[in-house]
This record gives structure tokens, C-alpha cells and sequence, in this order.
């Protein structure tokens, strides 16, 4: 017996109660939650199904005549029957199956003649669009933020997986090329800290990371240095304040220009001397020495103090950085960018000659201190080390330096040492590299902060720290 529907609203479904189809002779109700299902058949009242928190289906066969009627319980108990589904089964030779709605609230315009939407339907049809737009809007936002976040995630890996691979050969390579295990290691730090910064997490990587803190001083010839007390130079005279150290063998001289004292001290022995005061120091800007020689860069030229000053150079320069070699006068002249040379004899200086080999050109305005070992080294602001050979440039690489040079304080060598020692004040470590250029160790410490100038005897194995008051010192590894 084929059937028909007959609803008073109109259609079979309400939103917020739930909706009633006929399919191949059964009746599908599915209600809402907090609904109820009654069925009048044969003048008689039943109650189909009750719902709570989570909705409910039910399926049965029905009558001609039947009246099912759909609403929330509080619908029946308040008698809203604008609210109420009701539909009744008659004959028809077809059957009408019914999507299901999604819950809103609707309210039933009792004038069964007209079936336009009311203006609360027309507002609730708006809301239910603005809604699903909002949906799609977060849907497609989420989508692209998941998509970026794959990709992350995919070239994350990669990354980690070079920054192993970095890190194995390292270990591997660390007895036969430790300049290529350096580069390697450096890599996989590199790597593996700009990775942890992203964001990326990693079971693989967060090991990765504490193999590399425990092995770093190691493979990268870092030394986490202890520095000690050499000398107090207020011992020697109150207040003083070193500003500057320079040396001669085992020798060392050091300026305070503020109280205009110098002080010789004896690396091996301690011993301390004044040996210039105000008379003699006047507006000293720089100090070297040679062979005990000890002589002064003032605002009019060069003097050479021996219980006197004498002046040993008439100035024809204007911002210049000098050394003392094998006897002889070398001036950096920062704003002509040439280096010039005193020839020295037993008590006086030959006019200058420049030094530069012919055709050089070079960019001295940068460049804060120098040292001689037989070459020229030089150190600029930059972070850029120089070395001159007989006038002329040569490669300096710095080789599996862990970082860059920033802002360098001080450099020192002498044709005695194995080494040349940078002290990078900021950063609170002094670098040593090989006299070809390449990387070999560094010593940290953040009391190396504190230091102005450096000087070191590798007889001694000592690298020599001034702080102002005191010179303090690492013992050489």
C-alpha cells in the first residue's frame, strides 16, 4: 500500500527537532536531541522515542491514518504547537525520502496558504550562510597553515639529516683532517642550532645537540680558560690604571696616560719598575719597545725615554699606529693607507721609505693594532687580519674559525712565538691562529671581558692580560 506524507509545515523537517521520511514501506523519524516522537494511531497516544543530550533514529512500519508528531519536550510541555511537527500518513503511490537539516530554530507560520519565508526565517537562512562563509574562510586558512607546516616539517628533516651526516663525518675525519672535521662539525652546529631556534622539534635532533655541546671544546679547540692574578701594578703606585702594554722578549712595558706612569715588569721574574713618569710620559698616545728600549708616539713625533726623553723623530704624519722591529721605526699611516719605515742605527733613524712593495694598494683606515714577527700583521675593526711579506699581501684565510671576528681589541706575535693570539674583548675570548692563517684554538672566559691588551710568552706559557689595574693570566694548553 503505497503512502503519502501530509505535513503541517509544509515540508518534513524542522530544524532543531528533526525530520520523518517513508522509504519502501517504513517510517525513518530522526530526532534531535531533547525531542520526543508521538504517534496517534487509532485514537490512541504513543510515545515512539525520547532523546536526551545525543540525538535518535527509529524505523517502523505505519498505518493509514497514522499522525506522528515531533517536537522538543519542552514544545510538549508548554503546548507550542507552532513549534510541533506533525505529519499523517495517506495513501500515494509514491514515497518521499527526506535529507536531514542541520539544528537551528523554526517557527511554523500557522496560515497553511502561504508558504513564504517569514522575516525570522530570512534572518536565520542569513546567519546559517554568514556561518558556513566563516567556516570556509577558517577551513581554507587552516588548510594553507597546515600545508606550510608540512613543508616545514619535510624540509626540517632534510636539514637534520645533512646536519648528522655533518656531524658523523666530523667524528670520523677528526684524526686524519682536523681542519675538514672542524668545517664539518661547525656545519652540523650551524645546522642544528638554527633548527632548535625555528622551532622544529626532534627526538634525533635534540640528541644531536647535546653531542655536539660535549664534544665542541674538542673537535673545535675551544678552552674554557681560567684566568689568574699575575701582578697588581697598584702596588707599584696608587690609582694606576694601564691603558696599553708593549714588549720586548721577556720585557714588558705598560702606560697609564691618565697618571702618566710607565711601568717595566719581568715576565719570568715579576720584578716592576717605574721608569717614566709625568716628565717624561706628556701626552704619550702609544708606546713600544725594543730590545728594553722604550719609546713614546706623542702629538709632535717619536721619543725615546732612557732616564730623559729624547725626541728621535720629527712628526710628518697624522693618524698612525707604530711598532718597533729589529731596531727599525714601522708606521701604519691610516690615512695615506701606506706603511712607513725608519731605518734605526745605534742612536738615531734614517729618513722614511715606504715600505709597501710597488703597485700595492691597501685600506688602512680600520686598522687598530699591529705586530711584527719578520711580517707585518695587522688587525682592523672589521674583524679582517692583514699580513705583509716584504712589502706585499698575503693570503689569511682563518681557516675553521669558530664565528666571526667582531670588533677586535688586540693582536700580538713576535719571531720567538709559534703562534699569533687575537684578543676579541666583546666576546670574551682570545683566538690563536697558525702563522699561515688557518684556526687552531681559543680560550673563553668572561673575565676576559675586562681585558684592554695581551701580550704572551710561550716560554713562559702564559698569555699575559691587562685589565687596568692588574695584569692577570691563562695558562697556555
Amino acid at each position: 500500500m503505497p503512502l503519502k506524507l501530509i505535513s503541517n509545515k509544509g515540508k518534513l523537517s524542522s530544524l532543531g527537532v528533526g525530520s520523518i521520511s517513508y522509504h519502501l514501506g517504513k517510517i525513518h523519524i530522526n530526532l534531535e536531541n531533547y525531542c520526543q516522537a508521538i504517534l496517534l494511531r487509532d485514537g490512541n497516544n504513543i510515545k515512539l522515542l525520547e532523546t536526551n543530550s545525543i540525538g535518535s533514529s527509529i524505523t517502523g512500519i505505519p498505518k493509514e491514518g497514522d499522525v506522528y508528531t515531533l517536537g522538543s519536550i519542552e514544545n510538549f510541555k508548554n503546548n507550542e504547537s507552532l513549534e510541533i511537527l506533525t505529519v499523517k500518513v495517506e495513501k500515494q503511490n509514491f514515497s518521499i525520502p527526506l535529507p536531514k537539516f542541520p539544528r537551528q530554530n523554526f517557527f511554523v507560520n500557522n496560515n497553511n496558504s502561504n508558504n513564504e519565508a517569514t522575516p525570522q526565517a530570512r534572518k536565520t537562512t542569513l546567519t546559517v550562510g554568514v556561518v558556513l562563509l566563516i567556516l570556509l574562510l577558517v577551513s581554507v586558512f587552516f588548510g594553507v597553515r597546515q600545508k606550510r607546516l608540512n613543508e616545514f616539517q619535510e624540509k626540517s628533516k632534510v636539514l637534520l639529516t645533512q646536519a648528522l651526516s655533518d656531524y658523523e663525518n666530523s667524528i670520523n675525519s677528526i684524526s686524519i683532517d682536523k681542519d675538514k672535521s672542524r668545517e664539518l662539525f661547525i656545519s652540523s652546529k650551524e645546522i642544528a642550532f638554527k633548527l632548535e631556534k625555528d622551532g622544529f622539534k626532534s627526538d634525533d635532533l635534540k640528541k644531536l645537540i647535546e653531542k655536539i655541546t660535549s664534544q665542541e671544546g674538542e673537535i673545535l679547540g675551544e678552552i674554557k680558560a681560567t684566568v689568574n692574578e699575575f701582578l697588581d701594578l697598584t702596588l707599584q703606585t696608587s690609582g694606576f690604571n694601564g691603558d696599553e702594554i708593549a714588549s720586548s722578549g721577556e720585557e714588558v712595558f705598560v702606560i697609564d696616560k691618565k697618571n702618566k706612569n710607565i711601568i717595566q715588569i719581568g715576565i719570568k721574574t715579576k720584578n716592576a719598575t717605574i721608569v717614566a713618569g709625568s716628565g717624561e710620559v706628556g701626552e704619550t698616545t702609544q708606546i713600544g719597545a725594543y730590545e728594553e728600549r722604550l719609546f713614546l708616539l706623542k702629538n709632535d713625533g717619536i721619543y725615546e725615554v732612557n732616564n730623559t726623553s729624547k725626541k728621535v723623530l720629527e712628526k710628518d704624519w697624522s693618524d698612525v699606529l707604530f711598532y718597533l722591529y729589529a731596531g727599525n721605526i714601522y708606521l701604519i699611516d691610516k690615512t695615506n693607507n701606506t706603511i712607513l719605515r725608519y731605518a734605526g742605527s745605534l742612536n738615531s733613524f734614517s729618513a722614511k721609505s715606504d715600505w709597501l712593495a710597488p703597485g700595492i694598494e691597501a685600506d688602512f683606515s680600520k686598522v687598530k693594532d699591529i705586530s711584527i714577527d719578520g711580517a707585518i700583521w695587522l688587525l682592523s675593526s672589521s674583524g679582517k687580519v692583514a699580513k705583509f711579506i716584504l712589502g706585499s699581501p698575503q693570503a689569511i684565510s682563518l681557516k675553521g674559525l669558530i664565528g666571526q671576528l667582531d670588533n677586535p681589541t688586540a693582536i700580538y706575535t713576535n719571531e720567538n712565538l709559534k703562534m699569533v693570539y687575537i684578543l676579541e674583548k666583546d666576546k670574551g675570548r682570545i683566538v690563536v691562529i697558525e702563522k699561515k692563517g688557518d684556526f687552531k684554538i681559543q680560550y673563553t672566559s668572561d673575565d676576559i671581558k675586562n681585558a684592554k691588551d695581551l701580550v704572551v710568552s710561550e716560554t713562559e706559557g702564559k698569555i699575559i692580560l691587562l685589565t687596568g689595574p692588574k695584569l692577570m693570566f691563562i695558562e697556555l694548553k
